[in-house]
């Protein structure tokens, strides 16, 4: 091979690496570029679920017929909350936010179904004080009810909860009168109490029948509603669950407690019964929500004239 033909061999050669060269550089590049644009959509998904997850509450609003409910309650106004977790993603502040929203509903009646103060953190005697001020600030008028949840210690929490004007329903039954002479039932379970006595349902309580009364039942996990659905309470009024915090669609959600795997959408119909399941309005030790706001549940009960056949 001549030396001119040598020459023009080295020069394709060097030709065909500087072509191969210039072809992987836009290849790192735009591989460089796709790592970027992933990390920036975590970052933006974790900011997201940390700081504006928790904390944008939504009021989810519903509408509750019956045909048993006493003609006084018609269009009665009820709010649950649930879940508070004192100490986690709720402060204070956040608390009093919450009740500004709550008394700008004007509910007739609050119901709070469990789990205040977070077990993580230890309640100590200002924090006692921050929420029973918080809570002092709800309308005077309304009528409130809270059960246990499966994180209240049961001395502090009932301290809290009667000192912030709550009626403490521990596996008992109270008659609400409201402008005549027919109540309704409502019934509040412990369930930090092993097998709580769900015959109270079907129980005469003032000489009264349960069977005649509009039943309304707080429990805080929902998964045990399946204990006591077969003594047809009217409506079921549960928490516990925090609707999972992270929320991907068209999947069962993440992070999921114990007692709360069955059910854990906002509402179900089982036989003639309505439950209603709150997201709750805190977090837990995984403080993010995903596709999933904190929640005040607001009802409106409808009297239905019954249809005969």
């Amino acid at each position: 091979m001549s030396e001119s033909d040598n020459r023009m061999s080295r020069y394709e050669s060097k030709k065909e690496e500087i072509e191969e060269e210039s072809t992987k550089e836009p290849q790192v590049k735009s591989h460089k570029k796709i790592i970027i644009i992933i990390i920036l959509v975590l970052m933006a998904l974790i900011a997201y679920s940390t700081i504006i997850g928790p904390s944008f509450i939504d009021v989810k609003e519903y509408k509750v017929e019956s045909t048993l409910l006493p003609e006084s309650f018609h269009g009665m106004k009820i709010i649950q909350i649930s879940d508070i977790h004192y100490g986690t993603s709720i402060n204070q502040k956040q608390l009093d936010r919450i009740i500004k929203k709550i008394n700008k509903i004007k509910p007739d009646i609050i119901f709070f179904t469990g789990d205040l103060v977070d077990k993580n953190i230890i309640i100590t005697d200002d924090i006692k004080t921050e929420i029973i001020t918080s809570f002092s600030k709800l309308n005077k008028d309304t009528y409130k009810y809270a059960i246990y949840g499966n994180e209240d210690n049961e001395s502090t929490y009932k301290d809290i909860i009667e000192s912030s004007g709550f009626t403490l329903l521990n596996n008992e039954t109270t008659l609400l009168y409201y402008k005549d002479q027919t109540p309704i039932m409502i019934t509040g379970f412990n369930i930090k109490k092993t097998n709580p006595n769900y015959t109270i349902l079907t129980d005469y309580i003032n000489e009264l029948d349960p069977e005649a009364l509009y039943k309304i039942v707080l429990v805080h996990e929902p998964d045990t509603i399946d204990n006591f659905i077969n003594y047809n309470p009217n409506l079921i009024l549960a928490g516990h669950s925090l609707g999972g915090l992270i929320k991907i669609p068209f999947i069962k959600p993440l992070l999921l407690p114990e007692n709360s795997k069955k059910y854990y959408e906002d509402c179900y119909k089982l036989n003639d019964t309505d439950v209603y399941i709150s997201n709750g309005l805190g977090t837990t030790s995984i403080k993010a929500r995903f596709n999933n706001h904190p929640s005040i549940n607001f009802y409106r009960l409808y009297k239905t004239e019954e249809v005969l056949n």
